[in-house]
């Protein structure tokens, strides 16, 4: 699953993976939003996919979409993946609504409807606290490139990963970037570690914010079908590759069995300078 002939895009500082091109975010600035989009916007490996089985269900429930399986999903709105003959953002416009929408791009990259939408459209915001989220990446880089851990260490990919070298660039600047908007209603900001507390509030939560009328049973039972080991089926079924290899732990504090005491530190240095005074933290464990 990959473009070998490819090199790997650096624009304004952020390195891409092979399934993004120039084009591509070009086609970004021109990209028109519906006003029933919803859009789920997410640091990698930080609860995309957990988000878009909640959401599917409650449109489901609601009767707002027919689709029964993943045949409805397109991936990241800014790749173009192997499995697709066309990129994601053209095989998008002639999507059925509401459109489910994902990106990893941040708001200065990203389409001016999501960025700063002006319409109806819904764009929920995920996030995972940064130790979580580096180790998940890490083990799906492994997987996606087909390496051992001899081949990628992960000292060295905790160092770049820290610097913001990794694919799709600093965490740290992209999730502050996306809570700028915290105080616009077009936008909910969802936490990976209150979804695993409890899973069946921040499902109605969503189905508020989405504007769905569901009754408690109905909420109970997405919670249900939306565990991690409920959806892992989902995963392993799909016909994106990408989504094949989600599934992992699914855990909140699988950080400790990786950092070492100096990566641990360097962490929180980073961590305190970046998101002290911005209201935003995490939960790591």
């Amino acid at each position: 699953m990959s473009f070998p002939d490819r090199q790997p895009l650096v624009h304004n500082g952020v390195l891409y993976p092979h399934f993004v091109t120039m084009e591509n975010l070009e086609a970004m600035k021109t990209f028109q939003t519906r006003d029933d989009d919803i859009v789920i916007v997410s640091f990698p490996k930080t609860g995309t996919n957990w988000t878009l089985e909640i959401v599917t269900q409650i449109l489901q429930a609601a009767g707002r979409s027919p689709a029964k399986s993943d045949d409805h999903i397109i991936g990241k709105l800014e790749f173009l993946y192997p499995e697709n003959p066309l990129p994601s953002y053209v095989l998008l416009e002639d999507a059925p609504s509401p459109r489910v929408i994902l990106t990893h791009l941040k708001p200065g990259t990203a389409p001016p409807g999501i960025a700063n939408p002006r319409g109806k459209e819904k764009i929920l915001v995920v996030m995972r606290n940064p130790k979580d989220a580096a180790v998940s990446f890490y083990h799906f880089s492994l997987k996606i490139t087909n390496l051992d851990a001899n081949q990628r260490p992960w000292p060295k990919f905790c160092e770049d990963f820290l610097s913001g070298k990794e694919v799709h660039g600093s965490f740290f600047d992209h999730v502050l970037s996306w809570w700028e908007k915290r105080d616009d209603p077009h936008f909910i900001f969802l936490k990976y570690e209150d979804m695993k507390k409890d899973i069946a509030s921040e499902v109605k939560r969503i189905a508020t914010f989405l504007e769905a009328d569901l009754d408690a049973a109905t909420i109970a039972g997405i919670a249900e079908k939306c565990t991690f080991e409920g959806m892992k089926a989902t995963l392993d079924n799909s016909r994106y590759g990408d989504r094949r290899v989600m599934a992992r732990k699914g855990i909140v504090g699988d950080w400790k069995n990786h950092f070492t005491d100096e990566q641990n530190q360097a962490f929180d240095a980073l961590y305190e300078e970046k998101l002290k005074g911005t209201g935003l933290d995490f939960e790591f464990e």
